[in-house]
């Protein structure tokens, strides 16, 4: 039996989503497969340097068909299957992703959270179609909602689960309406918030916040809610599996 396989995705940038897939997979000891080939990352945050490798395990891997790429491993870091610049003109398809991904989830046998590019592309479209779970931030912001009900109705039928993210002390409630009528929709589901945590966006080191051996009080209040989001993730992926069949791909 395959691991579960969580899409983090968003129709827009500068909503979290690199930093919650990261979290993410390291709370749950995850493989992370980066499909966002533009820098700045999970690969960078990381602290991978695709363009200074010989080679390209990601593409190489797609491209073959048939090869599982060897996830690299660091302290305190989820394992990680490093993005390459070229993705973005690979001559494949949103098929090939999806085949490639249901496979080395085969091979691996563990979780597989998959950071993706924002907003439309075919990489993020294949994630997407084999997902067990898609994974949403939705920061507070009139854009951010309306984003957000773009990508729902565009994926009706889908298991996805919303994250308020960057949830300031004293939330909007025009925020909190909406969440709340996004999760009245079929296969929509809310998970517990995370604070907006500011000094993330200034932090330098490449660890995961939810793998430190030893975290600050302020270092693991962050660790908790995103390993709360985590828990809810995977716990929806197995309710998923037991009563639900996916979507059909398109």
């Amino acid at each position: 039996m395959r691991g579960a396989i969580i899409t983090v995705a968003a129709q827009k940038g500068g909503v979290g989503k690199t930093t919650l897939a990261y979290e993410i997979a390291g709370a749950l000891d995850a493989v992370l497969v980066d499909l966002d080939f533009h820098g700045g990352g999970v690969t960078n945050l990381w602290g991978f340097d695709p363009l200074g490798a010989v080679r390209a395990p990601l593409l190489d891997a797609l491209e073959s068909r048939s090869r599982t790429p060897r996830p690299k491993r660091g302290a305190s870091r989820p394992d990680l299957v490093p993005t390459h610049p070229d993705l973005s003109v690979a001559r494949l398809e949103a098929e090939d992703v999806a085949d490639a991904l249901e496979r080395w989830a085969n091979v691996w046998q563990r979780t597989v959270v998959v950071d993706t590019h924002p907003g439309a592309h075919w990489t993020t479209d294949g994630a997407v179609q084999v997902a067990d779970l898609v994974v949403v931030p939705v920061p507070p912001g009139r854009r951010e909602l309306a984003a957000t009900a773009s990508m729902l109705r565009e994926h009706t039928g889908y298991p996805i689960l919303l994250v308020p993210n960057m949830t300031p002390s004293v939330p909007d409630e025009r925020w909190i309406d909406a969440l709340a009528g996004f999760a009245e929709r079929d296969g929509v589901h809310l998970a517990p918030f995370i604070s907006e945590h500011r000094w993330l966006r200034r932090r330098l080191l490449s660890s995961a916040i939810t793998c430190q051996p030893r975290p600050g009080v302020r270092t693991q209040r962050a660790a908790e809610q995103f390993a709360a989001v985590a828990k809810e993730a995977i716990n929806q992926c197995r309710k998923n599996s037991a009563t639900q069949p996916l979507p059909p791909r398109t």
